[in-house]
């Protein structure tokens, strides 16, 4: 790896790249309160472990990609303050996820709808996810070129990661009318 020379010209060649990535998580944010909003009829107190199984991964997903972007925008950013912005960042969604967990739990625990595929994204990948912002705060902090790589790949995955759970929300939600149908509710 190599140093960083000149953090803010470094930064600057992927301005385009984190107005894109900002741009479309907060585009799916406002989509995701659309689908909720619409959707919000269909929770019952019994499901509501299961709505939050699936509705607060693909969201915390998005906010982490909008505020990651945001950071990398901000003109005066030193390598310092973001790698351990980015730290702090992923201590504070690696505890989140003992929350999804829990949920996640509790969810299948009453309906049996948590698959082996929402484990893998809604825990697993996520957490591989987390262990790479760590390594790219980490090359911030040491001023290795090679961290903007990391956080590109890390951002791109963390915001594939949010677009297949807000998928998966949507099915849940499908599955739940046709269930509250079936049963004449």
């Amino acid at each position: 790896m190599t140093p960083i020379h000149g953090f803010a010209a470094a930064a600057a060649g992927w301005q385009n790249f984190y107005i894109l990535v900002g741009t479309a998580a907060a585009t799916l944010i406002g989509l995701m309160f659309v689908a909720v909003t619409f959707g919000a009829g269909l929770v019952t107190q019994q499901s509501t472990p299961s709505a939050r199984a699936f509705l607060d991964p693909p969201f915390t997903h998005f906010v982490t990609v909008l505020l990651t972007a945001c950071l990398m925008l901000i003109p005066t950013m030193s390598p310092s303050v973001l790698g351990v912005a980015l730290v702090v960042v992923t201590l504070i969604r690696t505890v989140a996820l003992v929350s999804v967990h829990r949920r996640m739990r509790e969810a299948h625990a009453k309906f049996g709808d948590i698959e082996l595929s929402d484990w893998l994204m809604g825990i697993v990948l996520p957490f591989c996810c987390y262990l790479g912002l760590v390594v790219a705060g980490a090359g911030f902090l040491t001023l290795k070129t090679a961290a903007f790589d990391v956080l590109a790949v890390v951002i791109i995955s963390v915001l594939l990661l949010g677009i297949v759970g807000a998928w998966e929300l949507m099915i849940w939600l499908a599955l739940t009318r046709v269930r509250a149908k079936d049963l004449g509710e």
